[in-house]
C-alpha cells in the first residue's frame, strides 16, 4: 500500500494563491465588460441615438410604418392610433411607436387591421397601442417597450429618441448589435 501524506501549505503560499486566483477572477471579469463595451461609446454613456422615422405627412391613421430601433434588426412599429395616448405625439397626441418584440418569448408582433391591436404571431398575447402598449390577453408578462419620439416642429420630422423599458432578450438594449444611422 502506499501511503498518502497530507502536506498543507505554509499559510503565506495559501493566501498568496487564493490572492492571485482572485484578481485573475477579477481581471477576467473586467476584461470580458470592458470588451462588450469598446467602441460603443453609446452604451457605456447609456445615450440612445436620435433616428429619423418619418415625415407628420406622411403617417396614415392605423397604417403602421416600421423602422430597426435602436440598433439594426430591432424591429419596431410606429402607428398614428387615431385617438389620444398617453406618451403620444402630434397634433392629436396619438402617434406612439413600440417594440416589436413580444415580452412572453421575444416573437414578432403585429397590428391587426380588424381589432387594431398588436398580437404576438407565436403564442397570441395581444396588446393594446391606444393603452401604452399594454398587454390586454396571453401569456405576455407586461407591455410592449415603447419607443420615445419627438418632433421636430419647423419640418414635422419625426425621431426615435429613446426606449421605455428592455427589449426582450436584451440586458441593455444598447449592446451587442451594429447602430442605426
Amino acid at each position: 500500500m502506499s501511503e498518502f501524506k497530507n502536506q498543507s501549505l505554509p499559510d503565506e503560499e495559501s493566501i498568496s494563491r487564493r490572492k492571485l486566483l482572485k484578481t485573475a477572477g477579477c481581471a477576467g471579469a473586467a476584461a470580458l465588460v470592458i470588451g462588450g463595451l469598446a467602441g460603443r461609446a453609446d452604451a457605456s454613456t447609456g445615450t440612445y441615438p436620435q433616428v429619423r422615422i418619418a415625415n407628420l405627412r406622411d403617417i396614415r391613421e392605423g397604417k403602421p410604418i416600421k423602422f430597426d430601433y435602436p440598433l439594426i434588426g430591432r424591429k419596431s412599429l410606429l402607428i398614428d392610433c387615431g385617438c389620444r395616448v398617453e406618451g403620444g405625439i402630434g397634433p392629436k397626441k396619438s402617434i406612439v411607436a413600440y417594440s416589436m418584440f413580444c415580452t412572453h418569448l421575444g416573437c414578432g408582433v403585429e397590428l391587426d387591421r380588424n381589432s387594431e391591436m398588436l398580437i404576438c404571431e407565436c403564442h397570441q398575447s395581444v396588446y393594446n397601442p391606444g393603452e401604452s402598449g399594454r398587454v390586454v390577453e396571453g401569456p405576455a408578462p407586461g407591455s410592449l417597450p415603447m419607443i420615445s419620439l419627438d418632433i421636430d416642429n419647423s419640418n414635422g420630422e419625426i425621431f426615435a429618441t429613446g426606449v421605455a423599458g428592455l427589449i426582450y432578450g436584451l440586458r441593455n438594449n444598447l449592446l451587442d448589435g451594429e447602430e442605426v444611422r
